[in-house]
């Protein structure tokens, strides 16, 4: 899931992409890895002490609000929940642009509509967002009928199931040469299929609630991977066709500065210290 959420998704890259030269969007995607680590005081921290002083709380996702409500004074739970309402939006809002710019530009304007004015692009972006509103609204209705899972473990778990397919391209594509496009389509097309296919499987048809022979959903989206990888390996072997481009990455790439590396050096070495001294106590 790592791979894909850091690598491949558009919220990551994007501003990537939009940096001023290499190395500015190299020190930024490392600017973020820094923050990463802030995750355990803000996700992890307010869940012990939630636990200490409502020992008593029965449902974990309320762990958060039960105590906006009861520590904070009148006028800074508005601003709590102010704060919340306008990071949702803008989350949404985000999401749903992308949604609508890569559906209109790199689908609808280039594979169906290369002719198609300015005017009739914004109305399918239009379209696109409207529908991609709808469609979420129905998934969120959807998730909220799982069971056994808590708000963050049900996230998790659907991104879990979203995650192989991407990543085993993404990988394949980056170290090993001889993977085809075939493969790689394949790949986002059945394994995407497969992959869905099993997450509502685990999710809503046979519930691991209920079902205990299921694996954690870390694991089954490890197993998916593994799954999707083999079925890339065995469809680039087997396919004869020549590649119409292959990048030398030597050539295209440049070789990145020195403080670059130095800054990846420490993240690297902070990360793995952290994970072995948590893991150790």
């Amino acid at each position: 899931m790592g791979v894909w959420f850091w690598c491949t998704d558009q919220s990551m890259v994007q501003p990537v992409l939009a940096a001023k030269n290499l190395k500015e969007g190299q020190m930024g995607a490392n600017f973020t890895g820094w923050l990463k680590i802030l995750d355990v005081p803000l996700y992890i921290l307010p869940g012990i002490i939630c636990l200490a002083l409502y020992p008593g709380l029965k449902n974990p996702d309320e762990a958060y609000m039960t105590m906006v409500t009861n520590l904070f004074p009148v006028g800074m739970v508005g601003l709590v929940l102010a704060v919340l309402t306008a990071a949702l939006i803008s989350t949404v809002g985000s999401a749903l642009n992308a949604l609508s710019t890569v559906f209109t530009m790199d689908i609808y304007v280039k594979k169906f509509r290369p002719l198609a004015s300015q005017k009739e692009i914004i109305r399918t972006g239009h379209v696109v967002t409207m529908a991609g509103a709808l469609i979420s609204v129905i998934i969120t209705i959807a998730i909220d009928s799982i069971k056994g899972l808590n708000l963050f473990n049900v996230f998790q778990s659907v991104l879990g199931f979203i995650a192989p397919p991407m990543a085993a391209v993404f990988l394949f594509g980056i170290f090993w040469k001889r993977t085809t496009t075939m493969a790689a389509n394949m790949a986002l097309t059945f394994g995407t299929a497969f992959s869905m296919g099993v997450g509502i499987l685990y999710l809503w048809v046979f519930p691991a609630e209920k079902y205990t022979a299921w694996p954690h959903f870390m694991m089954l989206s490890f197993y998916l991977f593994v799954v999707i990888s083999a079925g890339m390996i065995l469809v680039s072997l087997l396919d004869k066709r020549r590649q119409e481009c292959t990048l030398n990455m030597k050539k295209v790439m440049e070789k990145p500065a020195k403080s670059v590396i130095l800054a990846w050096t420490l993240l690297t070495i902070i990360m793995i210290g952290l994970y072995l001294f948590f893991n150790g106590h």
